[in-house]
């Protein structure tokens, strides 16, 4: 039984490696030239409107 457990957490780790590698190399190859963390002023008044717009509906 432990013998599947230690399996278990192993392939896991193996993956999330696998994943976090793979992610990297995207980022490499595909630069982001702006920052999507931060929305700009004009995005998020759009986005007030509409929703003000179908929460009247």
């Amino acid at each position: 039984m432990t013998v599947v457990v230690v399996a278990a957490i192993a392939y896991l780790i193996l993956a999330l490696i696998l994943i976090y590698a793979v992610d990297h190399m995207v980022a490499l190859l595909f630069r982001e030239t702006r920052s999507t963390g931060s929305l700009s002023l004009s995005a998020l008044t759009k986005v007030l409107a509409v929703s003000r717009k179908y929460y009247r509906k």
